[in-house]
């Protein structure tokens, strides 16, 4: 099934595929991480010793290569959004025309863009909460499997939920394909692990005794996970929402398979005007994505005092 195909069966045939190799691809990583982990404790750790010489420009000519080669793409996006289009054509000079055609045409996919993400994220967070406290705290084989399946979707092709949800939601008197629900549910399902994942190593952290305390001088355990424990957790909870967020807002491939007209996004949008042709607005389209996406960075930096994105 493509933007526009019918065949469900097919369809459904190939995702099974994906989900196998998918799936045995996980469980295979899965295995080797359990084998091969290890701990180091020295009483002199290894230093950092600092190269001189022939080797040191060496070693900074190549670091600093392959991170030029790796935002050479962009950067030539950032470039050509400026530059002057005739048709499908790029032409000589440089303005603003095909940011100004960009914001006149596609004012909607920005705006959805946000509301959708928006929403998907407000449901992320909660569920991701709950999700972390059930596992860690209420911890039982049934949880155990809830947070498993909360991370089975990472491994799963967005297509292959897209295919799903219309396979499940498309019927005569019951039909969400196209509708703005469908887009939030699809990705709520693709992008909870992050948060999920980062929820519960904050949780994993925080003293049991903590709650506890809070709950022998008289406050109800419902109280106590909302003011205690929830504000304890909120430096990793908002962590993971920043990287599900910035996930949410670059969906292409579940979205392309659910939208409509009314739903479209701008990852979306983007990709419509790359097939018709219309590289200058496409290219200024994904320049303002790309900078709402290193502002979201920069935010997940600054939020976790931390220099990476690794969960």
């Amino acid at each position: 099934m493509n933007e526009t195909g019918t065949d469900k069966n097919f369809a459904a045939a190939i995702s099974i595929i994906a989900i196998t190799i998918t799936t045995i691809i996980f469980l295979i990583q899965k295995y080797i991480n359990s084998k091969f982990r290890f701990t180091m404790n020295a009483l002199h750790p290894i230093e950092a010793k600092e190269v001189k010489g022939i080797k040191a420009i060496f070693a900074h000519i190549f670091c600093y290569g392959i991170v030029f080669l790796a935002y050479a793409p962009q950067l030539y996006v950032f470039y050509t959004s400026f530059q002057n289009t005739s048709g499908k054509l790029f032409v000589a000079g440089y303005s603003f025309n095909s940011y100004i055609e960009a914001f006149r045409k596609v004012g909607t996919a920005i705006k959805n863009t946000f509301f959708i993400g928006g929403t998907a994220l407000c449901f992320i967070v909660l569920i991701s909460v709950l999700i972390a406290y059930l596992a860690v705290r209420r911890n039982s084989k049934l949880n155990k499997v809830l947070d498993t399946l909360s991370m089975v979707p990472q491994v799963i092709p967005g297509s292959v939920i897209g295919i799903a949800l219309i396979t499940g939601f498309n019927k005569p008197n019951f039909t969400l394909v196209g509708t703005f629900l469908i887009m939030i549910i699809a990705l709520v399902i693709r992008r909870n692990a992050y948060t999920v994942r980062s929820s519960v190593a904050i949780l994993q952290q925080i003293p049991l005794s903590i709650e506890e305390a809070a709950i022998s001088l008289g406050t109800s355990k419902l109280k106590t996970f909302f003011q205690v424990t929830v504000p304890m957790m909120l430096n990793g909870v908002v962590s993971g929402a920043l990287l599900s967020w910035i996930t949410i807002i670059t969906e292409l491939s579940s979205g392309v398979i659910l939208y409509n007209y009314k739903t479209i996004t701008l990852t979306i949008q983007i990709y419509t005007y790359v097939s018709r042709g219309s590289y200058g607005v496409a290219a200024a389209l994904a320049a303002i994505l790309s900078s709402v996406t290193i502002l979201s960075l920069v935010i997940f930096m600054k939020v976790s005092k931390n220099q990476n994105i690794m969960m």
